[in-house]
């Protein structure tokens, strides 16, 4: 194990809800970092079961433990006020019912230099048949961020596990906060967007973060209040015009209708909402051009896509047909 008192210190943060069984794993895992200067900041993001009384209890024997109670605001809000109460000035951040190998933090640390402004993990998720390794969109590293960040615009090139210089971090929360009618269960996605496409150099090493794949994901359960998540390309769209970056994310767009398309087919019957969901879907269709996501099916060999696109993208391009289904 490493002992170095002269080494940064590595705030880990981990927001709970409801969370109570998988404290004591999340715990071991920090226990065991071979990487020592380590602090651990979990926020009690309005728990209603025993989660924050199990953490009191471990933080009577654990003092690198700091705890944060709050009423329930969110993943991404709760991450925000863990890194503003954070001592350490490199942060990352684990979910409670994930994990990270032994050498992980300290296999990210090994990679900074003054280029660098985070550290990405290798991925594996875990909890299903058999895990699944991430790929990333490259084996080349160290990458601009900016590359990174267009790897991201259609699905994820990337994942956004790591370690991250906490002036970097909090930099992208400060852009963040000038989009106020975004989902706080969607944020997460919009803040690493903003975070790659910041920053500077981003690095890669072996460490590894065990992403447990669960059914209480909200991604995969009916959810009326889905479509939001459209806003982030509203959002981002208006972050890189405003910081001058001639980046087109057309491709969001195409990725996000037809994702909420296909929910909206599924879910309409349980609907109350559904005006919202035509809405939304007619502005999405607006950013989107049906010649270039032609174009995008051939350049993928996705011929046998190109009609039905094709119907989808006129029908919500045409307002009067948006009143029909």
């Amino acid at each position: 194990m490493i002992n170095d008192v002269c080494s940064p210190t590595v705030s880990i943060i981990t927001p709970v809800y409801n969370g109570n069984a998988y404290i004591d794993k999340c715990f071991s895992c920090i226990q065991s970092q071979s990487y020592q200067n380590i602090e651990w900041v979990v926020i009690n993001d309005g728990s209603q079961d025993a989660s924050l009384s199990k953490l009191q209890k471990i933080a009577s024997d654990y003092s690198n433990l700091t705890i944060i109670d709050q009423k329930n605001a969110g993943a991404a809000e709760a991450r925000r006020v863990g890194a503003q109460r954070a001592r350490g000035d490199y942060i990352a951040y684990l979910d409670i019912d994930d994990a990270i190998s032994e050498d992980a933090i300290q296999l990210a640390m090994a990679k900074f230099n003054e280029e660098v402004d985070l550290v990405l993990f290798k991925q594996i998720k875990v909890g299903g048949d058999e895990p699944i390794h991430f790929n990333m969109f490259t084996d080349k590293w160290p990458q601009k961020g900016i590359d990174v960040f267009k790897s991201c615009i259609d699905g994820w090139g990337a994942h956004s596990f790591g370690v991250y210089r906490k002036e970097v971090f909090s930099n992208a929360y400060v852009d963040l906060d000038k989009f106020e009618s975004l989902s706080k269960t969607y944020k997460d996605e919009l803040l690493s967007r903003i975070i790659f496409a910041e920053a500077n150099m981003v690095e890669y090493c072996e460490g590894t973060y065990f992403y447990d794949l669960n059914d209480d994901s909200v991604s995969k359960k009916f959810n009326a209040e889905y479509f939001k998540i459209a806003h982030n390309a509203f959002a981002l769209e208006q972050h890189m015009k405003s910081q001058n970056k001639d980046i087109s994310i057309e491709r969001m767009y195409s990725r996000l209708y037809f994702d909420l398309l296909g929910r909206y087919l599924k879910w309409r019957k349980e609907l109350v909402n559904k005006d919202e969901w035509r809405l939304t879907l007619s502005n999405l269709a607006k950013h989107i051009s049906i010649k270039q996501d032609i174009n995008n099916c051939i350049t993928k060999s996705q011929y046998i896509k190109i009609v039905p696109r094709l119907l989808c993208l006129t029908f919500f391009k045409v307002r009067f047909f948006t009143r029909v289904i």
